[in-house]
């Protein structure tokens, strides 16, 4: 029986921070990486590793024969991610990693069919620029009556690892989309701009039609007008402008000498985020949600600890599946994380108009997974396989709030 999670990326950032908290958990993890360095840092650790060319499907599949999922904590494309993702779906692997562009999710998401088939769970978007704006938008869109619009976005603030900021360099000037009408339509970044206040300040986002979240977004809420934003630095927003394009290139070719390879101990302690998200209906009437959480990579590593410990008990949706489908207990419980819900027009249709949802858990991870309630919940098949890759309908199954 597959029992083991591969982590694929551990030398990396984000991947060298969660392994040091999957130690400290216990968590039955396997080591993967193409670079032969990892059988160092394995054989030091004691842990078990997997090399191998992450071009060679054929490969990787020989490495997975007792392995239940692979979670990619590496900053690659679809373009490289796509032969350990076939791999998966080859030997029945679920799969999990943390791309957060709309042109990614729209390649795993035209694997939905051949995923649901071997009844392998597809899961993109696991950090926080996805966990966190697709669950405030599920908690809005079911707070309001027939919600037909929703803008969505996050605001970061401190330092990126080096592996973001080359992902963001790289992708700045290309086109990205927007939903409409339940349509993808083709849409540039940077040429929108929205305001949310938090804590007494107002922060200005900017379109950002790259974020994965009208992929997302449309699947958890079937919401079918979605605009996302992001909270970025001026000098990015003109690159997505197409403007300063010498410097990107610049940048991009010598990140390594400019850039650290991510933030410090203290900056991680002393950071927040922001997720935003507000829905629309036809009556004219709106409601925010507002989500504070940790530092980004912080809370990358713990909502990542969360989602292995589901994957342990085999809690899992097969096919293309949104983070959302755990529900927000997965974010709930994580320090730092409040949930505020305000209705914009003051006639609340739960509650009062301004409410904080309080943590329903400790942080806990592991084989105890993410919410009680869940070690009894199975998921259902969000859509029937035949539809259309690009067309996803209906609302995910959510029996865990």
């Amino acid at each position: 029986m597959k029992t083991r999670i591969l982590l694929y990326g551990v030398l990396g950032y984000t991947g060298s921070l969660f392994l040091k908290r999957a130690l400290e958990r216990s968590l039955p993890i396997v080591l993967g990486a193409r670079e032969k360095e990892l059988s160092e840092a394995a054989q030091r650790l004691g842990l078990d590793y997997r090399v191998f060319e992450i071009c060679e499907t054929q490969g990787i599949a020989a490495c997975l024969s007792d392995i239940r999922a692979v979670v990619n904590l590496a900053s690659t494309s679809y373009d490289v991610n796509r032969f350990l993702i076939d791999a998966c779906i080859q030997t029945g692997t679920h799969y999990v990693d943390l791309a957060a562009e709309c042109p990614d999710m729209i390649q795993v998401l035209k694997l939905h069919d051949a995923a649901l088939a071997r009844g392998v769970m597809l899961m993109p978007g696991a950090g926080f620029n996805v966990i966190m704006t697709d669950i405030a938008g599920v908690i809005a869109s079911e707070s309001l009556a027939d919600p037909t619009r929703l803008c969505l976005g996050f605001a970061t603030f401190g330092k990126a690892s080096r592996g973001t900021i080359r992902s963001l360099l790289r992708l700045a000037t290309e086109p990205g989309y927007t939903r409409r009408a339940g349509e993808l339509v083709p849409a540039r970044s940077a040429l929108r701009k929205r305001t949310f206040r938090a804590e007494g300040k107002d922060y200005s986002l900017i379109g950002n039609a790259l974020m994965g979240d009208v992929i997302t977004s449309y699947w958890s809420t079937s919401i079918r007008d979605i605009t996302a934003f992001s909270y970025y630095p001026w000098v990015l927003a003109q690159f997505m402008k197409g403007r300063l394009n010498w410097l990107r290139v610049f940048l991009k070719r010598y990140a390594r000498w400019f850039f650290a390879s991510g933030p410090s101990d203290g900056e991680l302690e002393s950071q927040h985020t922001y997720a935003w998200a507000q829905v629309e209906n036809a009556q004219g009437r709106s409601l925010t949600v507002l989500i504070k959480g940790p530092h980004a990579y912080v809370f990358t590593v713990k909502a990542i600890g969360r989602i292995i410990g589901q994957l342990v008990r085999d809690n899992v949706n097969p096919g293309f599946t949104s983070p959302s489908f755990f529900g927000r207990a997965l974010i709930e419980g994580i320090d730092g994380v409040r949930i505020t819900v305000a209705v914009d027009d003051h006639h609340p249709r739960h509650g009062s108009a301004d409410a904080t949802l309080p943590a329903v858990r400790a942080d806990a991870e592991g084989p105890s997974g993410v919410s009680g309630k869940q070690e009894s919940a199975k998921s259902e098949t969000w859509r029937d396989s035949r539809a259309c890759a690009e067309e996803p309908q209906g609302r995910i199954h959510d029996d865990h709030t």
